[in-house]
């Protein structure tokens, strides 16, 4: 049989779409296949994909409509050969490829008519075969003619099937980049979006639409999928995707949607254990890491869940918890039915909700908790409230505490003397609550006094280090990370500063250990319930800086990072989304995706004043020196120029650094290389290794190091253990007398961690297959002079951007060649492109 390949178009097949060629030689063959997969799981873009490859295949499109009349699938498709097979059944003409999807609403006549004719070999079928998800309510026993007729086929071995599952996050994350507009929705928004899919291509694409419109509007795009119209594509689809929950799924998703962070314990007290346990396992509820297993419910589908059951239903589940909790005091207690017993006070009165009947313990608890969780959500005028309502109940230093956080007082009195920096308003609230919790009226408690020691040393360590006074910011950030008898979050961050403090004096094996502590804490199960997903956010972004300032592999960390940036979609809060977009733009940039970076800090930059320093502004600077490095350098002083003044050596460097880039981008070699010697000046005697060598090698680079600055640079790196050292004296060694002109990619000596050469790559799909046909290999086409290039110097372990720098191209047309050259030669990676290619060109 003939069968007709079309080109589908450049756009990348994603994640099921990728057994498209397996299926069409298959079917190619005259095979029959089964294709089955849930709602959602891309059936239908599978099938059409595929009805592109046959173009004179015959596509039925079924309808509930035609379910009813006789031969009315068939009738509506129009297709001769399909007409003739009705007039004479036993005709045999041509073989003919037909696609159906949805068998389950094929008439009886045509679903007897085509499998009789797919049994006798008068055509090949594939049938979409709708299944159901697990735990659905579905009725399996209802089987119509043509779900009959597929399975049918398939037991009696007259056709193949393939089971598809529902979209991954790495192809989720694949699919939505293929959307127009998508730029417009920062990384945390499309992570938000993917978890909130839940594996259905469908209603991801209907997400990120609504999305799209919202940020095109200059609306929340989050907001916007949260609240649709109930006419809406979006809100049909929703209603579709949940249409087989079994009633314990829906009022699961729905009391944990309005018990946000409701513990499992709690859960599985209050609601069906079972369900609960499912749905953390297939997705739909998110379980933290914390001992409390705190869990977050899916949003979207709570909301429709909750539609389906009935608010009623809903409030009175609700209310039943706290009646429970309250009854139950003594034995468990709950912050999130706290949280939802005190707005329900709120809202009926102190007479009306019997508020006033509980002991007057009780009443501050419930008031604390929902204060607190006001606070945290900057919800200032509720906190305000729910203080002022437990403080009628008796007085409390816990409330009295909230009430100064929601009217934004100087915590000053909380904390003691020089407790916390004053700049780190996340840190010194969560100090005051400690110290608060612990009944301590001022900071001489053996415990507190530790806190005092090691916040002091980590403020005095920052100091320094803004000062370029690498070895005074060790030593107080050694002896910070010494002091064991601290909270898990203060320890934590003591760590991570001895360790980029020592990344940065150039004694990275000291930076090392400290690092690997970092990690075991943050790798711990259950975690430390008093470490954030914020927290574990924060480490894991100044490791990978730590890692790019010390030019060691990061890949890693990169990849952790990712992990964490999607936790936070579903853990964290609006305050949250600052700091997300900080780190996304640090993951960008190492992989050498400036442009992207840029898009992130698009919308950080009025925040930074809120982000610990001097992260952020360091974040921007490094992407604005990797946009210069990118051919970019008006964008470069766009982003450096909207930075305020720096004021701390350390920063003043940065931004020299960066311009540096710039002027050499621009080509103005005088000016760059004043400018390098500038913040040559800066690192200069400060004890930090690892900028004196970048700064040392661009005057190297520049051509204006003189011999003693050439002697410094090979004694650092004989006296450092920094990976960028030996790459630097190397590099300076090897290179020519100074010419003219300077390559720009020669200023870079950290490493780029690029995406496609160091990300795990994404699990392939679970797919049952079909039997196997034998065929001749499909014979390679020749490549063009620039593929061969290009594969020859990916088989040299060179990543598509340091490729691009080499050739002069852009990075997007080494990624077209790269594909391209896959393509022609069968190679399912860039590696295997590259071995196969120097394998041929060492035979011939």
């Amino acid at each position: 049989m003939s069968r007709g390949r079309k080109n589908i178009g450049a756009r990348e097949l994603v994640g099921v779409e990728r057994e498209l060629e397996s299926v069409a030689d298959l079917v190619g063959e005259g095979a029959s296949v089964v294709v089955a997969g849930p709602r959602g799981s891309g059936r239908t873009a599978f099938l059409g994909a595929l009805g592109v490859r046959f173009g004179s295949a015959a596509v039925l499109r079924t309808s509930a409509v035609l379910s009813s009349v006789p031969f009315g699938a068939i009738d509506a498709a129009a297709h001769p050969a399909l007409n003739a097979l009705i007039d004479d059944p036993d005709q045999r003409g041509e073989p003919v490829v037909v696609i159906v999807d949805d068998v389950e609403a094929l008439d009886d006549d045509s679903a007897g008519l085509l499998a009789r004719a797919v049994a006798t070999a008068r055509i090949t079928a594939v049938f979409g075969l709708r299944t159901a998800r697990a735990r659905s309510i579905e009725d399996s026993t209802a089987l119509s003619a043509g779900r009959r007729a597929a399975l049918g086929l398939w037991v009696e071995g007259h056709a193949s099937r393939v089971d598809l599952p529902p979209l991954s996050d790495g192809d989720a994350a694949r699919f939505l980049a293929q959307f127009a507009d998508v730029d417009l929705l920062d990384r945390v928004t499309r992570e938000g979006l993917i978890w909130r899919a839940d594996g259905s291509r469908s209603l991801l694409r209907h997400l990120v639409l609504e999305a799209t419109n919202a940020a095109r509007a200059g609306r929340d795009p989050l907001r916007a999928v949260q609240t649709v119209s109930r006419d809406s594509r979006l809100a049909v689809t929703l209603s579709r995707h949940i249409v087989e929950y079994p009633p314990a799924d829906l009022r699961t998703l729905a009391v944990v949607g309005r018990l946000p962070r409701l513990e499992t314990a709690t859960a599985t007290r209050l609601l069906d254990g079972e369900s609960v346990e499912a749905l953390v396992a297939g997705g739909q509820v998110h379980a933290d890491v914390s001992p409390l297993r705190r869990l977050i419910a899916n949003d979207v589908l709570a909301q429709e869940a909750e539609r389906v059951l009935g608010p009623a239903v809903v409030d009175e589940a609700v209310d039943a918890a706290g009646v429970r909790m309250l009854a139950e005091a003594d034995v468990w207690w709950s912050a999130a039915v706290s949280v939802s017993i005190a707005e329900r006070w709120h809202r009926l009165g102190t007479s009306a909700s019997g508020e006033i009947d509980q002991p007057a313990p009780v009443r501050k608890r419930i008031a604390l908790d929902a204060a607190r969780d006001a606070n945290d959500r900057g919800d200032t005028a509720h906190a305000t409230a729910h203080a002022a309502r437990g403080l009628t109940a008796g007085e409390d230093p816990r409330l009295r505490l909230e009430a100064d956080i929601a009217a934004g007082v100087d915590l000053t009195p909380w904390l003691g003397d020089g407790l916390v920096d004053a700049t780190d308003v996340v840190a010194r609230r969560r100090s005051a609550r400690n110290r608060v919790d612990a009944g301590v009226g001022c900071p001489t408690d053996e415990g507190t006094a530790a806190e005092a020691r090691v916040a002091t040393l980590l403020k005095e360590s920052a100091a320094a280090g803004a000062a370029m006074q690498w070895d005074r910011a060790l030593e107080r950030a050694e002896l910070a990370a010494a002091e064991n008898e601290v909270p898990a979050p203060l320890h934590l961050r003591a760590l991570l500063v001895a360790g980029a403090a020592a990344a940065n004096r150039g004694r990275w094996s000291g930076a090392r250990r400290s690092f690997a502590a970092v990690e075991r804490m943050l790798d711990a199960r259950p975690c430390p319930a008093s470490i954030s997903a914020r927290q574990r956010l924060e480490a894991v972004t100044l490791l990978l800086a730590s890692h790019q300032v010390a030019g060691a592999d990061g890949s890693r960390l990169q990849r952790r990072l990712e992990r964490e940036v999607a936790t936070i979609a579903r853990e964290g809060g609006s305050h949250d989304m600052p700091l997300a977009a900080v780190a996304m733009a640090l993951g960008l940039t190492a992989a050498g995706r400036a442009h992207e970076s840029q898009r992130e800090l698009d919308q950080l930059i009025p925040a930074t004043t809120v982000l610990p320093e001097p992260y952020p502004v360091m974040i921007v600077i490094a992407v604005a020196d990797e946009l210069a490095m990118a051919g970019r350098p008006l964008d470069a002083r766009a982003l450096l120029d909207r930075l305020d003044e720096q004021t701390t050596a350390r920063a003043r460097r940065g931004v020299l650094y960066a311009r540096t880039t710039i002027l050499v981008a621009e080509g103005r070699l005088e000016q760059a290389r004043a400018t390098a010697r500038a913040t040559a000046a800066l690192s200069a005697g400060g004890g930090g290794a690892a900028f004196r060598i970048r700064d040392l090698y661009r005057l190297a680079v520049l051509g204006v190091a003189v011999e003693d600055e050439i002697d410094e640079l090979v004694q650092l790196a004989a006296t450092t253990d920094l990976p960028l050292a030996v790459e630097a004296v190397r590099r300076v060694s090897q290179s020519a007398a100074a010419e003219e002109d300077v390559e720009l990619s020669e200023l870079r000596l950290h490493t780029l961690y690029s995406a496609e050469g160091t990300s795990v790559a994404p699990p392939r799909p679970v797919v049952q297959y079909f039997p196997t046909v034998g065929s001749e290999p499909f014979p390679a086409e020749e490549l063009t002079p620039r593929e061969r290039e290009i594969a020859l110097l990916a088989s040299e372990g060179l990543t598509n951007r340091e490729i691009a720098t080499r050739l002069f191209l852009s990075v997007r047309t080494v990624e077209s060649h790269v594909y391209q050259a896959r393509m022609k030669w069968g190679a399912a990676t860039r590696a295997e492109l590259g071995r196969l290619v120097a394998a041929s060109g060492s035979a011939a």
